[in-house]
């Protein structure tokens, strides 16, 4: 009886104060609440769940108003409508978030939408005493004033701002995004429209509930599927793709080469309207069957070859059309791109495999400097093969006992003592079925498929060895380190322990690591550089001279020898101001109190030049080439 005698049909506000909660609880649970737009989504779901709540209370405070206080009545009816607009004034704020997000200052339309509601709250309070918009009587009941359709018109007023701010600022954003934004004042419409033509139905709150959990499902579902800021398919989309394909396909695959100087030196909301534009590029050729698979990757499928030269050809002329003009696209350097494709054939289910050949033909394609579409053909298929094989060999052979992987040393030339006083230690792979494989090769191998560490492990067990072995005519042996090994939290104990095993002092080993080691491990190399050279262990700094030294740090570091690259040679070859560009290095490491090391002298000129320039010590092939253990040893023999 208590419920059959209330004027107006609740059901569907109940149902949306349950669903408003849940909505409410999923959104702070899924979003960030620290971002702006996030928070104001969460806003429009807590004033709908409030105002369909307040909506409720009115429903029995009206219908009961003989026998509930005036002010309580007035109290519940002003907070639902304080809610009631809290709704459309959150989406309003919502969308220009979405609209402007590469403007680095609040747009001028922000605080005014906050304004006019304040402007309405004010309304409100104002018509607790003159009842312009509603008032309660306990007599009359609830009865409408002359103002009774501001909140309607000024909720039509936010409706019409997103409409207008969405549609004009559409290439901003991911078309799900879009259409989500534009659909949601059309859906609360026709909830409400409903409500006009059966008034005693309640679905004021029902209305904004039916809106908003559009644009939540929307957002979750890119959350999970999309990339919000390019628009495109994730990764996860495309492996689904290619293992679930019923017929052939081909992949073509995108990538940015620097992006990472992009990233750097791009403030991030420009960087969100570079990936949106590319992403729109792919989606105006492939149309939905684009994807952005990791921050410099783009890929997408087509049906024919045919397709995806035409596509990539139009793809590098709009790259190359940024590139001639970055300050239009607020690009710090032109974008270092290659573009290449795999078929696949129906039924192979292995996306891995796939990707495998996509990541052998960007390589391909970065060492031989061709950006222009690059296919799979039988030659990358030989060359996955063969590393697979020597993949295969690097697990059997990476162990202290193997002959096949071995260490052969290169003698260095001291300068003053007129004789050889340390050597090198470089990596072989000889002797095996696939014949000597080249350092280039197994070392690549060693990184990609997560073995370098044990490479590294293994040689200098070898070389601590080959040392204690021959202490009356080793000194000490150079050996280079990864980064792999350097930002090992536990490089000092193994170092130390490997040395002490082999009973040698710390001063016989000689660790040669490159700055670029340095690029995003710098605390962390620099605390166990510091804990081996005092116990002992001497640093190079190898490749002075190939593009990542910085003579701050290297003074700063604790080198001892800065080992200049074989290109700085070369280059004195070409030139008198080459010649004394390299001196007045020379000279600036002398007086940090650092010696010199000049690798790959091959000819007496090349000597000459690196003598007269100050070089404290020499290595290359006028001097000795690598040499296996026991034809080094005799070297150094003949030598002493």
């Amino acid at each position: 009886m208590f419920f059959e005698n209330l004027d107006y049909y609740i059901l569907g506000e109940v149902v949306t104060v349950i669903v408003s909660v849940l909505l409410c609880y999923n959104v702070f649970a899924s979003f960030s609440p620290y971002e702006r737009r996030h928070r104001l989504f969460m806003y429009a779901c807590v004033g709908c769940c409030l105002a369909a709540f307040f909506d409720i209370i009115s429903v029995f405070t009206n219908t009961y108003h003989t026998q509930v206080s005036q002010g309580l009545s007035l109290f519940v009816s002003t907070m639902f409508y304080v809610f009631l607009l809290i709704v459309p004034v959150a989406m309003s704020g919502y969308a220009l978030e979405l609209a402007y997000a590469y403007r680095e200052k609040t747009h001028p339309l922000y605080p005014l939408i906050w304004i006019i509601y304040i402007f309405y709250l004010i309304v409100l309070v104002v018509n607790i005493f003159t009842g312009i918009v509603f008032s309660t009587d306990a007599v009359k009941g609830y009865s409408y004033g002359p103002w009774k359709n501001i909140t309607y018109i000024l909720a039509l007023f936010y409706m019409a701002l997103i409409e207008i701010v969405i549609c004009t600022h559409k290439k901003n954003m991911a078309t799900r995004m879009f259409m989500s934004m534009i659909l949601y004042p059309v859906i609360a419409l026709l909830v409400l429209s409903f409500q006009f033509f059966f008034p005693k139905i309640l679905l004021t709150g029902a209305s904004s509930l039916a809106a908003l959990l559009l644009a939540y499902m929307t957002i979750q579902s890119d959350m999970l599927e999309f990339d919000l800021i390019t628009g495109l398919m994730t990764e996860h989309k495309l492996e689904k793709h290619v293992q679930l394909k019923t017929h052939s396909g081909v992949l073509y695959v995108f990538s940015i080469d620097n992006i990472q100087t992009i990233q750097n030196n791009m403030n991030a909301s420009d960087l969100n309207t570079l990936l949106l534009f590319i992403g729109r590029e792919f989606t105006k050729r492939f149309e939905r069957r684009c994807y952005h698979i990791s921050i410099n990757r783009y890929a997408a499928i087509a049906d024919t070859r045919e397709d995806v030269e035409k596509y990539s050809a139009e793809i590098y002329e709009v790259i190359e059309k940024m590139n001639s003009d970055i300050s239009a696209y607020k690009l710090p350097v032109p974008i270092d791109f290659y573009t290449v494709a795999v078929e696949y054939a129906k039924g192979n289910k292995s996306y891995n495999n796939v990707i495998d050949i996509v990541n052998s033909l960007l390589t391909k394609a970065k060492r031989s400097g061709r950006r222009n579409l690059l296919f799979c053909d039988e030659s990358v298929l030989l060359d996955m093969e063969r590393k697979r094989l020597i993949f295969q060999i690097l697990k059997r052979e990476l162990t202290f006992e193997s002959h096949q992987y071995q260490v052969w040393y290169q003698p260095i030339y001291s300068v003053k003592e007129n004789k050889f006083v340390y050597m090198e230690a470089l990596s072989r792979l000889n002797g095996t079925e696939l014949g000597d494989i080249s350092p280039a090769e197994f070392v690549q191998v060693a990184e990609t498929k997560g073995l370098i560490e044990k490479l590294g492990q293994v040689a200098f067990e070898k070389i601590c060895k080959f040392i204690a072995d021959n202490r009356n005519l080793v000194n000490a042996v150079s050996v280079n380190f990864s980064v792999y090994q350097m930002t090992n939290p536990n490089i000092v104990d193994l170092v130390l322990k490997t040395i002490a095993k082999f009973g040698l002092n710390p001063n016989n080993i000689i660790m040669e690591i490159t700055e670029s080691i340095f690029i995003d491990n710098y605390e962390l190399v620099y605390k166990n550089m510091v804990e081996l050279a005092n116990a002992g262990v001497k640093f190079y700094l190898d490749d002075f001279g190939t593009g990542y030294s910085n003579l701050a740090n290297v003074v700063k570091l604790p080198f001892s020898t800065v080992k200049m690259d074989r290109s700085l040679v070369l280059a004195m070859e070409e030139s008198a101001k080459n010649v004394t560009l390299f001196r007045n290095l020379v000279s600036t490491f002398r007086d940090a109190e650092l010696e010199i090391l000049v690798e790959g002298i091959e000819t007496q000129n090349q000597n000459y030049l690196v003598t007269k320039a100050g070089a404290d010590y020499i290595q290359g092939y006028l001097y000795s080439r690598p040499l296996p253990p026991d034809q080094c040893l005799e070297l150094l023999k003949l030598k002493k």
